[in-house]
């Protein structure tokens, strides 16, 4: 009987039919690239759009404002609906949508860049602060105010500016981003630290803001795409798995052959000639004394190992799509100013017209 059921536990391992192992299901996150993985609630960046019309922020710090959010929550939304009875069936008709309150919490930072941003939306709707100490010790029941102007007065009064237009909260994941814009945000709440003795954590602020919509943007990081990211504050050398930063000898693995030539595809793509050439010379380089058939033996054998093991070969492979290809190519091309566009010294008239992605520029 004990030999029936090992027999039988030996043909469910040959089979498959019940037994698997982790990286069977593993695959849903890891194939195509980590292409399903989740997104990291770590990694993730906040820009405060505040109207520079009546904001009088510094740009460094307008950007600073953001990077010391130590927690951000998502949109939420609540539906408004409504049962109807029809003849006994219920039917659920929508009536309006409602945008949920959300909470950030920051640092209180040493700069008081973060308190300096409340003191501004604070004095610039609100006129309790505007005066002396002494203005408050006065006696001023059923007396003339020495001033008019208390409470909620903005001091662009009869205009619709708002002091934030809006707070954009980027997901990053995967060298892109998935953008949330809270437009026209209005403080609900906003609450500074407590001091507690004995106990060294670190303070900070929280505010709830309300808003009135939301747009969803998403795309690759790059210079202008998640605004104020790697403005200040952020180390731009380049990773040493990529062809910048030196890369690695391998041919299909990361740092390798292969994702130099798609990291030159990138450059090119971005308009980053010199960091095209110089990851180009850099892959040269490290190839220079290699046997590429010797290592692409090694790489294909350990392949062939992850397969039969049942690891994903995907997941440590860097293979460039076709489409990213031709789209860096061919974006390099139109960058190139033509011989029928410049004059004999290869620079552009003023007078002439540049046709850019289907859009003429004078």
């Amino acid at each position: 009987m004990a030999g029936g059921f090992f027999n039988q536990f030996l043909k469910q391992v040959q089979t498959g039919d019940e037994i698997h192992d982790w990286q069977h299901a593993s695959r849903t996150f890891v194939d195509s690239l980590y292409r399903l993985s989740p997104k990291i609630g770590t990694v993730y960046h906040v820009f405060m759009d505040l109207n520079p019309v009546v904001a009088t922020t510094q740009t460094n710090e307008q950007i600073e404002i953001g990077m010391m959010a130590k927690s951000v929550a998502l949109p939420k939304f609540s539906i408004s609906t409504k049962t109807y009875n029809a003849y006994n069936r219920k039917n659920i008709a929508q009536e309006k949508i409602n945008y949920d309150p959300l909470t950030l919490t920051f640092h209180d930072d040493s700069a008081d860049v973060v308190r300096n941003f409340w003191y501004g939306y604070y004095s610039y709707y609100y006129r309790d602060s505007d005066y002396q100490e002494s203005i408050y010790n006065q006696d001023h029941k059923y007396k003339k105010r020495q001033e008019q102007g208390w409470g909620f007065t903005p001091l662009r009064s009869g205009t619709q500016q708002s002091y934030i237009n809006a707070i954009r909260i980027y997901s990053l994941h995967q060298k892109s981003f998935s953008a949330y814009t809270l437009l026209r945000p209005t403080v609900q709440s906003f609450q500074h630290g407590q001091h507690t003795a004995g106990e060294y954590a670190p303070m900070e602020h929280n505010m709830t803001v309300e808003y009135e919509a939301v747009q969803y943007t998403t795309g690759p990081v790059s210079d202008g795409t998640v605004l104020g990211f790697s403005d200040i504050h952020y180390d731009k050398s380049p990773s040493p798995l990529t062809s910048l930063g030196g890369g690695t000898t391998s041919i299909l693995g990361p740092g390798g052959l292969v994702e130099g030539a798609g990291d030159v595809i990138t450059n090119l793509q971005d308009g980053n000639f010199v960091g095209a050439a110089l990851g180009g010379f850099r892959t040269a380089q490290n190839f220079k004394n290699q046997d590429l058939k010797t290592v692409a033996t090694s790489e294909l054998k350990q392949l062939g190992k992850d397969i039969l093991s049942g690891q994903n070969p995907l997941s440590t492979v860097f293979v460039p799509t076709p489409g990213t290809i031709n789209q860096g190519i061919a974006k390099a091309i139109n960058a190139l100013p033509s011989s029928t566009e410049s004059g004999t010294n290869g620079v552009v008239d003023s007078n002439q017209q540049i046709a850019d992605n289907g859009t003429t520029i004078i």
